[in-house]
């Protein structure tokens, strides 16, 4: 269906979910981390899209900004997301269905070092649990489809799969090759996703609530989970860029490139051996602590051909989001809430494998430096 309506609904779930965390932290950091002496907007950083790994076909690095922790200072993140999964296609050699839904919970510490010439440095590791079922958003978004088609009349806007019992796919993924089975999985199980280790410099520093540029440099590795909730085992570097251009506006952009250390993913296809991805945006304040964010994605498919638009295109996605940031003397405290639609490149709103909607709210935690 198309996008507007669809976002549109959702952004107002996302203004309902508020954490409640808040803690004091010290003056010392306010420079860094805060508003400035003059109450200045410091904007609060790119949208966390994927980063829990309830996102993507896999084998490709999520964008960060430029944050990194103070050395002597820890961060602690929880991020939690549902993420819908709907599709169907038949080719001459491929079938895929798809509908099941996960809940996906990652848990990330990150600390602070002086290393060399970087003014900060940090290392940290993410872990995620999951649980995938039949879940609520189908039935949520067909509420919205059918709004839009009684709104505009147009039978299009519905997808005529989600509408039937007896049309849905099955609850699981299923992929045959030449009518033969080379993927099953029910789409109700438990257990951990992927596990990951980082290392990120900055480049170059500034305060947030200036206009200098920031830059920050990371590499990564990710080590698979439980094929259901997997994105695979692969290494990966990135780049970020963070850069407030008005008094109330600012940009973030990210490119990374993921190396392959799977020859097959866990579907059973054929792997390329590098792919290529990237997101970039624009934050806007709603208040000193408080901002809007846009931001569009995109990756390279990490599959040799198949002839299956759901494994050969490229693929990406167009994420709107709202943060928040707590202001205290011993601790601070951001919280991010936002929602992602998936699209095939070069960005063409439609099904694919990839998560067909994501609800995302990501609470992180820093300490000042000890």
């Amino acid at each position: 269906m198309p996008l507007s309506i669809r976002t549109t609904a959702l952004v107002f779930l996302a203004l309902l979910a508020r954490p409640v965390l808040a803690q004091d932290r010290p003056p010392t950091s306010v420079a860094d981390t805060d508003i400035d002496g003059l109450g200045q907007w410091a904007p609060l950083g790119q949208i966390p899209v994927d980063q829990a790994g309830a996102g993507l076909r896999g084998y490709v690095l999520a964008g960060e900004s430029t944050e990194v922790a103070e050395p002597g200072a820890s961060q602690v993140s929880i991020h939690a997301v549902a993420a819908n999964n709907f599709y169907r296609e038949q080719t001459g050699n491929f079938s895929i269905s798809q509908r099941y839904e996960t809940h996906t919970m990652a848990l990330g510490y990150r600390h602070g070092f002086r290393v060399g010439i970087f003014p900060r440095f940090e290392l940290g590791g993410q872990v995620q649990l999951t649980e995938g079922d039949s879940g609520f958003m189908n039935g949520f978004i067909l509420g919205l489809e059918n709004f839009l088609v009684r709104m505009t009349g147009v039978e299009s806007a519905r997808n005529q799969l989600r509408g039937s019992e007896g049309t849905l796919p099955p609850l699981g993924t299923f992929v045959t090759k030449g009518g033969r089975p080379v993927y099953r999985a029910a789409g109700d199980g438990s257990g951990f996703g992927d596990f990951s280790i980082v290392a990120k410099a900055l480049l170059r520093d500034g305060a947030p609530s200036s206009s200098r540029t920031r830059l920050a440099a990371r590499v990564a590795i990710n080590m698979s989970g439980k094929s259901e909730f997997t994105k695979g085992n692969f290494a990966g570097i990135g780049v970020s860029v963070d850069k407030k251009v008005l008094k109330w506006a600012a940009f973030h952009g990210d490119v990374r490139a993921s190396f392959f250390l799977d020859r097959v993913n866990q579907w059973n296809l054929p792997l390329k051996h590098v792919s290529l991805g990237f997101s970039a945006g624009p934050e806007l304040s709603l208040g000193v602590n408080s901002s809007a964010s846009a931001q569009i994605g995109g990756s390279t498919t990490p599959y040799l051909p198949t002839g299956a638009t759901a494994f050969d295109r490229g693929y990406g996605d167009i994420t709107l989001g709202l943060s928040h940031r707590f202001r205290t003397r011993q601790r601070q405290v951001i919280a991010q809430a936002y929602l992602r639609e998936n699209m095939n490149l070069p960005f063409r709103v439609r099904w694919n494998t990839d998560p067909d909607l994501s609800l995302g709210i990501k609470v992180t935690i820093r300490s000042a430096p000890h």
